[in-house]
């Protein structure tokens, strides 16, 4: 595979001392463009492959591993080597690459590779914005308040669940917040490491707490500085429901819930091949999701190419006060998404008592969840199995019992607010009142409605900062 060929040539030249032989600077450029271009593949379309020949984790041990080494050769005589060797701690997944991209910035940011590498960066995160220009968001879309301030002897907490770059091409806007508040950040997607722009968030005087499900995102974010990780986002908040529709009658053997508008990258390709396995013949499918006309109907198309049409049904873009009645319908969940970060989807599963069959190299889930209550993880290769074993046994699972005790928007608040608490403890903060509940979707994602309008004055506050930045998409009333 050629992203391996790329990336065991750079080892070969590091680990036989042979990296620095050259003198041409295009040389150096091209060799971390390519790597980069190569853990990109690995790490988000290439997972399957990485997982059985090397292991998940492979990607990001390489560096790991030799850190150290190439931080002794940034301080080396040569300057020619050195500085080479600063690019490949900045411009790839080393621990302490936001640092290093900070520094090289402010004391080389004339630098042509670099200077192309932070182009790139912000007309990217420009161009999301200007994606959203259609629309205009008030505050509580994207961010919640947690908790007041109480300044000076108490800051807030200020929740951002969506739209995170929105402070990267205004990072003072970021500053002058976290003035008041500690920032909880949840960014909406996992493998981390691409997005290197939310190291904004580490430049702030106190540590911003990224909300991340997985460990391998946990990890290289907690190798970068100022930062502290917790594994709660998104569907760590759904909402409880203290009853929820648990059907007898089955019309469907698994439900498949994944956006249609990004099928490549949630894999429904793949469910459609396990449909036509020998041992999966007879299996009915929901497919359940949002997405615009054209996608549904192209993926239509795929199911009727492969004769599937008798045993899959799509539903689309149904209230999300639905989903547990469509849910009971069904006997197991399968999840096999490529990318995620705290998939609302497999919570979903749990919580109307949906044994789930989660791919292992799914990224941006925690693993930990799916366990003998929950379901089964199997790679790729075993999915097949997994799937029938689950079906076969699948009134042993308690998921719902499991979701219950262990998950939803009571268990994951208390959880968050312990770990905030010893946060704001360790800073010298005092921690005189709790943050209120919170959940995973809706309005203000307030679990108590009226919380919404108990923050009304702080909201007020901080759209006042905002409106000193007309450009971004942001209804200043």
């Amino acid at each position: 595979m050629v992203s391996f060929r790329v990336l065991d040539r750079f080892l070969h030249l590091a680990d036989s001392g042979r990296l620095f032989l050259s003198r041409d600077n295009a040389w150096y450029a091209d060799l971390r463009l390519g790597l980069r271009g190569a853990l990109e593949e690995l790490l988000f379309w290439q997972r399957p492959e990485l997982e059985i020949s090397r292991g998940i984790d492979w990607a990001y041990a390489i560096f790991r591993d030799r850190v150290e080494l190439f931080e002794a050769w940034a301080g080396q005589e040569d300057e020619f080597a050195a500085m080479q060797t600063r690019l490949f701690l900045a411009l790839l997944p080393f621990p302490g690459q936001w640092a290093w991209i900070e520094k090289l910035a402010a004391e080389h940011g004339k630098n042509r590779e670099l200077r192309s590498f932070l182009h790139h960066e912000k007309t990217t995160i420009q161009k999301k914005i200007e994606n959203k220009s259609y629309k205009r968001f008030r505050l509580q879309n994207f961010c919640q308040i947690l908790k007041a301030p109480r300044l000076p002897l108490e800051k807030g907490v200020l929740r951002v669940f969506s739209l995170p770059y929105l402070f990267v091409v205004v990072p003072e806007l970021l500053q002058t917040i976290s003035e008041s508040y500690l920032l909880y950040v949840e960014p909406a997607a996992g493998i981390t490491f691409r997005h290197t722009w939310l190291r904004v968030y580490s430049r702030l005087e106190d540590p911003v707490l990224f909300g991340l499900s997985s460990h391998e995102d946990r990890a290289f974010v907690l190798g970068q500085p100022n930062v502290a990780s917790t594994r709660l986002a998104h569907g760590d908040y759904l909402n409880a429901v203290k009853e929820v529709p648990l059907n007898r009658n089955k019309s469907f053997d698994i439900v498949f819930n994944n956006t249609f508008d990004e099928r490549d990258r949630k894999r429904h390709g793949l469910m459609l091949d396990l449909m036509n396995h020998p041992w999966l013949k007879n299996i009915r499918v929901l497919f359940m999701g949002r997405g615009t006309a054209e996608n549904v109907d192209d993926f239509q198309l795929q199911i009727n190419k492969r004769g599937l049409d008798s045993r899959a049904t799509i539903l689309v873009n149904i209230p999300r006060g639905k989903v547990p009645g469509y849910l009971a319908q069904c006997r197991i969940g399968v999840h096999l998404a490529l990318m995620e970060n705290g998939c609302r989807a497999v919570y979903e599963y749990l919580r109307s008592n949906l044994p789930c069959v989660m791919s292992t190299c799914t990224a941006g889930m925690d693993s930990l969840m799916i366990e003998p209550r929950t379901g089964m993880l199997a790679m790729d290769r075993d999915l097949p199995g997994a799937i029938v074993k689950t079906l076969e046994r699948v009134h042993e699972f308690t998921p719902r019992t499991w979701f219950l005790e262990n998950s939803g928007s009571v268990n994951a608040t208390r959880q968050l607010n312990l770990e905030l608490k010893e946060l704001f403890l360790s800073r010298g903060y005092e921690w005189q009142e709790d943050i209120v509940p919170l959940v995973s979707s809706g309005v203000g994602r307030y679990a108590d409605p009226r919380d919404l309008k108990r923050f009304h004055g702080e909201f007020k506050r901080l759209t006042a900062v905002f409106a000193s930045h007309p450009k971004l998409p942001i209804l200043f009333r």
